[in-house]
């Protein structure tokens, strides 16, 4: 059939058959993936030098599933699509296609007739989208679907990614979906529409701009068997499950910007293995175009927490993690080098003791490794650390290799200095960004380096502080009324209409209404007072300071404390780049 018509920008919709040829695997992958049958090994060649075409969408129709998207998750399975099916799935098939056409203008059906007859598409036009089928025996349908991907504009992956070696480590901040209203209303409180779909939202990072935040986006797997973030878990049959979206351009991330992937190994710490398999781990960063991945790791924790509490794992149980930890190291590099993907291999090492740690470096040189990550740090005290990095550092220079070395989770202001003497080339943490709002004297990293409280000012439509507000014997009315002259009383403050003391007052007597602890209550006051008093949000001219002034500084709802979150990050990286300079 004639393509030359089709204009490369045209999103267009190409439905394949599913493959009788899958892997036999544990667990879920990528449809993409997990079909092994001529069609999808085709998709897969082209994919391997050129980026997703951005008007692309792929939909699967399976004897088992219906019609999917070709980045849902599914399980291998055994049924082929026959007459008999193709009717039963008929309903189910058409219903999904016609939710999934709007916003194409081209579809191209490339399968056999029985699969036809489920999606019963007789038409070659529908609601004015063109739609093609590819006709003639499976050699001309395969050439069909070659010359649909060669139509596309090609933008060719990278033949490899050049690290920057710098003065200093760069620095990853983990995202978790910290997508951030720019439209929000601070003097009402409102978002700027009811659903979240219409708002014009930007990572935290983007709105600094042209200020950096960081060198890089740490995506965490973890976010898959979630609700929330990129990687999210959607309905197999979900729009969103027909083309990867650019982790580049969903971050805003600079050419000289990194996208880290890693598997999120504390969120299934409980569990006696990961929830991420191997080979699904290199099948998502390679789709989404990560520029590192790290293999899946277990952390051999000594307490995990579940259920009915905490319980310890046995010796045994630790080091059984530490060796699956190795060998899925063994197992992720090959499989990168066999799936022909592009991203960098990260090999995680996990260890009880820093000998443990250290011993194992050998292996990981071996099995082909130049990135390694350091895993299993956040509970470890600073001495701890230091122990296992200088370990770390002696195994290196005995086998006379420079890794990049990554710590995985820390950040540690004090251990700087040492982590620049280790060698350590990156890092990763959230620390600066969560304390926004996980401390109650330190949220808000002025530019002089000092830490102030922010004021709390909750609000009275989260459940959860309602709860606590209606403990104090208030009328709602009354609460709310408190709560506005709350925030009142700071703006007229900020803008020197009324003097500390009476602004003071009236936040005051809201958050008392959370406290019946006259030592909390005094503790709070101080802090509240240093930060009126000095004032520092004007002082800063960073994008959130200069846009929302005093609202920086009061504990209230995402788009307040998010927002300060990124301003501490922007301090926090700020010192990092003083050091290189």
């Amino acid at each position: 059939m004639d393509l030359s018509s089709v204009q490369p920008s045209s999103k267009r919709l190409v439905v394949l058959s599913c493959s009788a040829t899958k892997l036999n695997v544990d667990g879920e992958l990528p449809a993409i993936n997990l079909y092994d049958g001529p069609a999808f090994r085709i998709v897969r060649s082209y994919l391997r030098t050129n980026r997703w075409p951005s008007p692309l969408s792929l939909a699967v129709l399976s004897a088992k599933y219906g019609l999917i998207g070709g980045l849902s998750h599914i399980s291998t399975y055994d049924e082929r699509m026959t007459k008999e099916r193709a009717d039963a799935l008929s309903n189910e098939v058409q219903a999904t296609f016609r939710r999934i056409l709007p916003g194409h203008e081209r579809v191209d059906v490339i399968m056999g007739k029985d699969y036809v007859r489920s999606l019963n598409a007789n038409s070659r036009d529908h609601s004015g989208i063109t739609i093609n089928f590819a006709d003639g025996p499976i050699g001309l349908k395969l050439h069909y679907l070659s010359n649909v991907l060669q139509s596309f504009h090609k933008t060719a992956r990278p033949a490899s990614i050049n690290f920057p070696r710098l003065g200093r480590p760069l620095y990853f901040l983990p995202d978790w979906d910290d997508f951030l209203d720019l439209d929000f209303d601070f003097k009402t409180d409102r978002f700027s529409t009811t659903s979240r779909k219409g708002r014009r939202e930007e990572h935290c990072s983007e709105l600094m701009k042209p200020a950096r935040i960081c060198d890089g986006i740490l995506v965490s797997l973890a976010q898959h068997v979630g609700t929330k973030g990129l990687l999210r878990r959607v309905d197999i049959a979900d729009e969103k499950s027909l083309a990867p979206k650019s982790l580049r351009k969903h971050f805003g991330l600079a050419a000289d910007q990194w996208a880290f992937g890693d598997c999120g190994a504390f969120s299934y710490s409980a569990e006696r293995e990961p929830t991420i398999s191997i080979r699904q781990a290199v099948a998502l960063y390679d789709l989404y175009d990560f520029d590192l991945g790290a293999s899946v790791d277990h952390i051999p924790l000594a307490e995990v927490g579940g259920p009915d509490g905490k319980r310890a794992l046995s010796d045994y149980e630790r080091a059984r993690r530490v060796k699956l930890t190795r060998d899925n190291a063994e197992e992720f590099i090959r499989l990168h080098g066999a799936m022909h993907a592009n991203f960098i291999p990260v090999g995680v090492v996990q260890g009880i003791h820093p000998s443990g740690y250290a011993r194992q470096l050998c292996e990981y040189r071996d099995m082909g490794y130049g990135f390694i990550a350091l895993g299993g740090l956040v509970p470890r005290s600073d001495s701890e650390v230091i122990g296992i990095l200088g370990a770390v550092q002696r195994e290196l220079k005995k086998l006379n290799w420079d890794p990049w070395i990554h710590l995985l989770g820390i950040f540690r202001p004090e251990l700087q200095q040492q982590f620049r003497l280790s060698g350590i080339r990156s890092f990763d943490s959230a620390t600066y960004f969560r304390k926004a709002w996980l401390r109650s004297d330190q949220n808000y990293l002025a530019s002089n380096g000092q830490w102030y409280g922010a004021i709390r000012v909750p609000l009275t439509s989260d459940a959860r502080t309602m709860v606590r507000l209606r403990n104090s014997g208030k009328s709602l009315p009354r609460i709310q009324d408190m709560e506005r002259a709350a925030l009142d009383s700071l703006r007229s403050f900020s803008l020197g209409k009324i003097d500390i003391e009476e602004c003071l007052r009236t936040v005051l007597r809201y958050d008392r209404l959370l406290s019946t602890d006259a030592d909390d209550r005094d503790h709070l006051k101080k802090i509240y007072r240093r930060t009126l008093e000095d004032r520092p949000w004007e002082d800063c001219n960073c994008n959130v300071c200069r846009e929302i002034g005093i609202n920086a500084l009061i504990f209230r709802g995402l788009n307040r404390n998010k927002r300060r979150g990124a301003h501490n990050t922007l301090q926090l990286f700020s010192s990092l780049k003083r050091i290189e300079n």
